[in-house]
């Protein structure tokens, strides 16, 4: 409950005036559709005993009154709706990309992007019902539930009994929907539709070498599996819906035979017909007003699971982001460009530091290269180094100031990573390319292009710096896609260059002259480069190996 009711006071701070605004004109239509039937009700039966009287009746104001709820009942559901699903898509807007830029800080933390993916999308999707179809709906309930008892106060104690049985029937259903609500099956929902988006994509991407190894079908069933554990999952919870939508049918019932048999009684001496008549149309549409809060309450786990881990999630980038700050002045001219104090780290789950006390430092214009056999920690310590983990132990300085404590716009100006895999997007040239510099004009991406020997290349193509690649780069070879990704690192000049295995999976002298244009370019930045290969750690004017123990040899 507390997860739900945290998020609920968020969207209120975020705007509490289309908060408010969103239950005051949700209140329209539903108050103006029980007068409507209590009014045309009272008006067809006194009209009718008024022509069997001979009786004089005033028919205008009555029938104003009917087009006038009738219009505002119509004008109140469009803009409840226009105004509550504004209100809660703005909040979904900005929490979503609160909880980006809190991903972004931890770097995901070991999980997979499918899975952040997931929460991204279908826990932020589950929010909506928070505010539309609890908050709202309960809001309405409950104001349309104080009004009521005044008014069968008023007119009659017997009303008024029969009301409140209502009201306290219908206060036990949603208590049981919401009481009952099977916490494990959501979960089991949950942890199928993970998995089945999970392995459907897994799938996808590896169709081929499935296919070709002969694991294809093994992989669809489990795809087939997840979907049927997912099912089974919704079943249930369908099931239950049903089950509460025929109580809540039935309470209706029950309610509306109560009071017609106190109207009748009470229209032979208390009131008149016509005015029983209204109370009882006015009676037939409260199931519908009070059932819209029964979805919500059933699906509350669901709600409240995806409220708890995006929680989790954004708790985790919040406490545990450092506190950015614009660098005091210029850095010492001693300075090392690169400073690594017995820097140690570990993996979430892991049994040992996969990093251990590695002390290094880099100075301006010199190369240190990070060796050693695989798994030692070579990429961990580069991304250590890009701040895209955090270390467990240990000081990382970047010209004389503490890494953690630079706003990450001034620390990308200052370090650019050239990694093995070539992180391009499905845009064009020109935009990957102004990835580096969003200033830079057509002739700088030319130039970066022809730096990198990729400018012939895409010339050839009609559309120049237009042509869109496809994802991952796609339409460029692998040595094209690097080469791409080293013109991108042309256009910025940064303090420190991160080289993670750049010229892995290309051949011998497609390797020596991406290093020779990169090292005609780099001018006086530092290099700390990861390589096992001969002719890269050739190019290094100190080589630090990382032993068995993860520490520097």
């Amino acid at each position: 409950m507390r997860p739900v009711w945290t998020i609920v006071c968020q969207q209120y701070r975020h705007n509490s005036l289309h908060f408010c605004l969103g239950l005051a004109v949700a209140l329209v239509p539903a108050v103006a559709g029980l007068l409507l039937l209590g009014v045309a009700g009272w008006f067809i039966t006194a009209a009718a005993a008024a022509g069997l009287s001979g009786a004089f009746l005033n028919i205008f104001a009555p029938s104003a009154m009917i087009r006038a709820l009738a219009i505002l009942r119509t004008a109140g559901r469009y803009g409840e709706r226009v105004v509550t699903h504004d209100t809660t898509f703005r909040f979904l807007t900005g929490f979503r990309n609160r909880l980006f830029s809190a991903m972004a800080v931890r770097g995901g933390e070991g999980r997979r992007s499918a899975l952040l993916l997931n929460r991204l999308t279908l826990d932020i999707a589950a929010l909506d019902a928070i505010y539309l179809r609890l908050v709202v709906p309960v809001v309405v309930s409950l104001v349309v539930a104080g009004g009521l008892l005044i008014v069968w106060g008023v007119v009659s104690i017997a009303l008024l009994a029969a009301g409140a049985a209502f009201l306290a029937a219908w206060g036990i259903l949603a208590w049981l929907a919401f009481a009952r609500s099977d916490e494990k099956t959501a979960m089991r929902s949950d942890a199928a539709l993970d998995a089945m988006r999970l392995r459907a994509a897994d799938l996808a991407a590896g169709r081929r070498d499935l296919a070709i190894y002969g694991g294809l079908e093994g992989a669809a069933e489990a795809v087939v599996e997840a979907d049927r554990r997912l099912a089974s999952a919704e079943d249930l919870e369908d099931r239950r819906a049903q089950r509460l939508g025929a109580l809540a049918t039935l309470t209706g019932q029950a309610f509306l035979a109560a009071m017609l048999v106190v109207c009748t009684f009470q229209a032979m001496a208390a009131f008149s017909p016509a005015l029983a008549v209204g109370l009882i149309l006015a009676a037939m549409g409260l199931a519908e007003i009070f059932a819209m809060t029964l979805p919500g309450l059933a699906r509350f786990p669901r709600t409240a699971l995806a409220s708890r881990r995006l929680l989790a999630l954004m708790a985790t980038g919040t406490v545990n982001a450092p506190q950015p700050v614009k660098p005091p002045g210029t850095p010492r001219a001693e300075a090392p460009v690169l400073a690594v104090m017995d820097l140690s780290f570990r993996y979430p789950g892991a049994v040992r530091n996969v990093v251990e006390r590695l002390s290094f430092e880099i100075r301006r214009g010199e190369v240190v290269a990070l060796a050693g056999r695989s798994g030692c920690g070579k990429s961990t310590v580069a991304a250590l180094v890009a701040r895209l983990r955090t270390p467990t132990g240990g000081e990382i300085r970047l010209s004389g100031h503490d890494l953690r404590f630079l706003e990450d716009a001034v620390l990308r100006r200052k370090i650019t990573v050239i990694a093995q895999r070539a992180f391009l997007f499905n845009d064009t040239v020109a935009g990957n390319l102004r990835i580096a510099d969003e200033q830079a004009s057509d002739q700088d991406l030319w130039h970066a292009l022809d730096q990198a020997a990729l400018a012939d290349r895409i010339s050839e193509s009609p559309e120049g710096l237009n042509t869109i690649l496809g994802e991952g780069g796609l339409g460029l070879s692998g040595g094209e896609q690097r080469r791409l990704a080293l013109a991108r690192a042309f256009l910025t000049r940064p303090d420190l260059f991160i080289l993670d295995e750049m010229t892995e999976g290309l051949d011998a002298a497609t390797a020596a002259d991406v290093l020779d244009r990169f090292f005609a370019f780099r001018g006086a930045a530092g290099v700390l480069m990861i390589a096992h290969r001969k002719q890269d750690l050739e190019r290094a004017d100190r080589v630090v190996v990382l032993d068995g123990r993860n520490e520097a040899g």
